[in-house]
This record gives C-alpha cells, structure tokens and sequence, in this order.
C-alpha cells in the first residue's frame, strides 16, 4: 500500500531526480505541519466550545470541574498525539521515498546506521510517551489542577497543559516550566488547589479579640494569588473567665501561606492591646479528608493498643 502510494507520488511530481524526491519530501513535512496546526484549531476550537457550555458552572460543583479538566486533559492528549503520528509518517515516508519504497527501506532498516541514531534519539522521547501515558490512565492529575511535582527540583504550580511528552505549569510568579514526563518521580495534588490554615489565638477578653480579628481581616490582601478568602471566625471557646480562645480559618494559594503564618500572626500581635493574647497565634495547615483518614487511622491504633494492654493485664483469680 506504502509502495503505491510513493509511486503515485513520484507519478504527480513534474521535477526529474533528485528535484522531484526532495520536492515531494518538503511537500510530505508540510502536509505533516498542516495536519498538526489542524489539530490544534481543531482542540482549541473544542476547548472554547467546552468553555461556553459550563460558564455558568459554579466554583462549588466539584464534579463539574473535575469533568472539565478531565476533558481539556484529554483534548490536549489528543492534539499532541495528532502531531506525533502526523510527523511519524512524514518521516517514514520520506525516508522511503528517498530510498525507492517502502520495501528497500525494510530491507536496509536492520544495516542502516542512520536509522540507529534516529532510534537512539527517540529513546527519550519514548520513555517520555510511556511515562505521559501511564500518568494520563492513572489519573494523577489534569489541567487546571494545583501540584507540586517531585523532580532533581521541586517545582509547584498551576497545570495548564499536558502532552504525551511532557507537563507545562504556571508557577505563582507567573514562570512557565516545561518538564518532561519521565522526569516526575511523585505529584502531590492539591484537590481543591487552595491551601486551608487555621490559626488558634488565645485572648484575656473576648469581645476585644473578635474586634481585632474584625479588623485585622480588613487590612490583609486578598485575590487570586494572595489570601483567596480572607480570614473569617470559625469557632470561639470560653475556657475560664479570662481566657478565650479563637480559631480562625484563612484560604491561601499555595506558596502564600506566610501571609498567615507570618503577616498575619505579626498584624495580630502588633495591633493588639497590651495583655488581650495570652498566647498565641498558633497556625496549622488542615484539610477534612487528611483529618477524617488520621482519625480513622488513630482509632484503629487505640483500639489495638486497648486490646495489647488487655491481653497483657494480669487476670484476677
């Protein structure tokens, strides 16, 4: 079939050899190039359609997301692997054509040194495909999600595109980083993109700690890249006459967690009557499904340890 084809080819080309091969050579890569542009309008055309149809999805709608970066992931596999295969073929037939078809090429493929260095080249490019596709079908993260991938550095940002080949983040300072895939040793994901602080103020009165908290609120940046919610009264606790306590609950981007750890905590402290924090601000990261797995894990340990300690006491005659 390949042989057929390189014939019709040599039959349309109105130059002699070597012209006509070389012709139909830049005509196979050009073909090639305008196959993988195609596939790019064609996803990018999908994407902005996928976009129009859940404008109106909420922020909340975690389900929602989750397809829609599903999607875009998939669209994004796809237009890549259209540009691969497009090439692929541009190549095998060029080489082909150049050599007389497809059978010759065959034949001198095993002996042909040239064809050994192009394999050796596309070594890494396969390990890189495998290693794409292996992460793609297992699910390890998709556009728009907010990691931090574990490579000889440890780089953190938002996904804004993945191929076969390899990952493109958007760091906080507004870097994009290219990395390949066989290069990613571990992800850790952030599900929900966001970081959740708690900070634990213990205060002599209680009306004048939730005024300062009030306050304090107002003064610290909030936005996209800073504090995306700032921080608000999640719990307050009367533990004697004179000593209450305030957990108070902040939502950061990831890699801005000093604004609460340490703008946060010096604001408190610096606009704070003389005596009103008895103790404190403390900070803690949290996350509900981190704190509903220890638990169950805590739970079963305590429960083992109860029986350990039976089993070990001393029975009474």
């Amino acid at each position: 079939m390949f042989d057929s084809f390189i014939h019709f080819l040599d039959d349309r080309t109105p130059l002699s050899a070597p012209a006509g091969r070389l012709l139909v050579v830049v005509a196979l890569f050009a073909a090639a190039w305008l196959v993988s542009r195609a596939g790019r309008s064609v996803a990018r055309s999908l994407l902005a359609w996928h976009e129009r149809r859940h404008r109106e999805a909420g922020l909340e709608e975690t389900g929602k997301i989750v397809n829609i970066k599903r999607q875009e992931t998939l669209v994004g596999i796809i237009r890549a692997a259209i540009t691969y295969v497009a090439f692929s073929a541009a190549v095998v037939l060029s080489i082909a054509q150049l050599l007389g078809g497809v059978e010759r090429l065959t034949a001198l493929a095993g002996a042909s040194f040239a064809l050994l260095i192009t394999a050796f080249a596309a070594q890494r490019v396969l390990v890189d495909v495998i290693a794409g596709t292996v992460m793609f079908l297992e699910r390890w993260y998709s556009v728009g999600d907010t990691v931090v991938l574990q490579t000889a550095y440890e780089l953190q940002g938002v996904v804004e595109d993945v191929s076969l080949r390899r990952t493109r983040l958007r760091a906080l300072n507004g870097e994009v980083i290219y990395v390949h895939n066989s290069q990613i040793a571990a992800v850790r994901l952030l599900p929900r993109g966001v970081k959740e602080l708690v900070v634990e103020l213990f205060v002599s009165d209680r009306e004048a700690g939730e005024r300062l908290v009030a306050e304090v609120a107002t003064i610290v940046p909030e936005g996209p890249t800073t504090l995306v919610r700032r921080p608000w009264i999640e719990s307050v606790e009367q533990l004697s006459h004179d000593l209450t306590r305030i957990s108070l609950r902040a939502t950061v981007t990831p890699g801005r967690e000093w604004l609460v750890e340490s703008f946060l905590s010096d604001l408190l402290k610096e606009r704070a009557d003389e005596g009103l924090i008895v103790h404190g601000p403390v900070t803690l990261a949290v996350d509900e499904r981190a704190a509903r797995s220890f638990a169950r894990a805590s739970a079963a340990t305590r429960r083992k340890d109860a029986r350990a300690r039976h089993d070990e006491a001393p029975s009474v005659a």
